[in-house]
């Protein structure tokens, strides 16, 4: 519209400034020649109005001459000869813009094909990019996962293994886990007991992501009843709501779960559980991120039970189960640097079946094998949880008690003493009665390194020998 309004008036103000000079010049030759200008000025409104613009002015233009004419500005003949010129050059000019439609009409249909292939192209160029921004976050999230497995598979000590999984799941869905602010969410880890073959809770180590308000235990048959036989991933929005989990409503306060089993070559080595006290709280697309971080975490789990397993077996006693005499020095250096470092006292007791040899020869060896296992299972049975017993040779046996006084110790040892010769041993219906013999002694009161603590607990144990066996003896230094 402004254009239009432009045009118009560049068209008006020469129309004027014609008109002004015929009525300044009445001199017929001078009218006759300005009169002349009309024709540009039509000219030029055909070009930038069309035939419409060219008509008005060719109108106007006529009319003034008319009236110069009619004044006596200029000779009859004159003004037929320019109003005649002005009508053939309207004539031209619907013939002229004709001319220009018609090419312009077919330049578009020669660009018309071009226009829909180069709009082809360019949504193909389109989809492409598309493509390709998909396949960047592809590669983005596979690049991602290779660095989560990478960092994993290089942590072979279980419970670091699954701190560090604990801490990729939190920065996974870290709407859920938001460290700087107190949020419900829990996450934990089972796997199977060899013994059971039910689920135990491996406690967290770390303090960034808690599994408080998981059960110690879950139950094979309980998570079959839950997964089904296949063991299928599992994301319930309501505990309460659906009458297949009223036993875990009362093993946990969470109202929402996620539940993952870890499935490596069709076996279950472990189960990923996050809960929530919000009804509702994972959403599909959170179930689905866990799921694919949940794949990576199976083979670092089987990675680190594997080690964990060869590290058993290499610092165990096949026949007991107790811990083997290399592996019990290596712990009894650590403890005795803890103690000194802590100022705590380190008690250790020393054992010896009495007159085991009897057994070996009276019922041979399977049966004295079976005497020492039985043996060991009572031992440890009466050491406690913190006290870590080993096979230190033959029938001789040690146990370490951390940041335990010798009088305690020697209660200890007393209990194991009792608990040995209070029951006989039944193996294959032969009933096997022994008595037991112990050293006790402590760090630092009776030594001031490991080799000295060994020393004095086997001084007291062959001093309870020589006194007549069945009995504990506690060392006194210069005994």
């Amino acid at each position: 519209m402004n254009k239009r309004r432009r045009n118009y008036g560049i068209l008006v103000a020469g129309y004027v400034l014609v008109a002004c000079l015929l009525l300044l010049s009445q001199n017929p030759e001078v009218v006759g020649n300005f009169s002349l200008l009309f024709l540009p000025l039509v000219l030029l409104a055909g070009f930038l109005e069309g035939t419409s613009g060219a008509l008005v002015f060719t109108l106007l233009s006529a009319v003034t001459i008319v009236a110069g004419f009619l004044m006596h500005w200029m000779p009859q003949h004159t003004a037929i000869a320019q109003i005649v010129s002005l009508g053939i050059l309207l004539g031209f000019i619907p013939v002229y813009h004709h001319d220009r439609d018609a090419r312009q009409r077919a330049h578009m249909m020669q660009r018309e094909p071009k226009e829909k292939e180069l709009l082809k192209v360019e949504r193909k160029a389109f989809m492409i990019r598309r493509q390709i921004e998909g396949y960047e976050k592809r590669l983005k999230a596979l690049t991602k996962l290779y660095e989560v497995a990478k960092k994993l598979s290089g942590i072979l000590k279980l419970d670091n293994m699954l701190d560090e999984a604990r801490l990729e799941v939190a920065q996974l869905l870290p709407h859920h886990f938001n460290i700087s602010a107190e949020e419900d969410v829990r996450l934990a880890f089972y796997i199977p007991q060899e013994e059971e073959g039910d689920f135990q809770r491996i406690a967290a180590s770390g303090h960034e992501i808690s599994d408080e308000g998981f059960p110690d235990t879950f139950k094979t048959k309980d998570l079959q009843r839950w997964l089904g036989e296949s063991f299928s991933s599992l994301r319930i929005k309501e505990i309460g709501s659906d009458p297949r989990f009223q036993s875990l409503r009362h093993m946990t306060p969470f109202r929402s779960l996620i539940v993952i089993p870890l499935v490596m070559h069709e076996i279950v080595i472990g189960i990923m559980a996050l809960g929530s006290s919000q009804p509702g709280a994972f959403s599909p697309q959170d179930f689905k991120h866990v799921e694919v971080i949940s794949k990576q975490i199976v083979f670092a789990l089987r990675k680190a039970l594997l080690y964990r397993k060869v590290q058993t077996l290499s610092f165990t006693d096949s026949l007991t189960g107790l811990y083997v005499h290399r592996f019990f020095r290596e712990r009894l250096r650590e403890e005795v640097h803890r103690a000194e470092r802590y100022h705590q006292p380190l008690s250790m007791i020393m054992l010896d079946m009495d007159n085991f040899k009897r057994v070996n020869d009276k019922h041979g060896h399977q049966v004295g094998d079976a005497v020492l296992a039985e043996s060991a299972a009572r031992i440890q049975e009466m050491s406690g949880g913190t006290a870590l017993v080993a096979r230190y040779g033959g029938e001789e046996f040690a146990v370490l008690l951390p940041n335990t006084a010798k009088a305690r110790a020697s209660q200890v040892a007393q209990a194991i003493n009792t608990f040995v010769k209070a029951t006989p041993m039944d193996v294959g219906g032969t009933q096997i009665s022994l008595t037991i013999s112990a050293g006790v002694s402590m760090y630092p009161d009776d030594a001031h390194s490991q080799e000295a603590l060994i020393a004095s607990a086997d001084a007291a144990l062959y001093q309870a020998k020589r006194e007549g066996r069945d009995r504990v003896v506690i060392f006194e230094p210069g005994q």
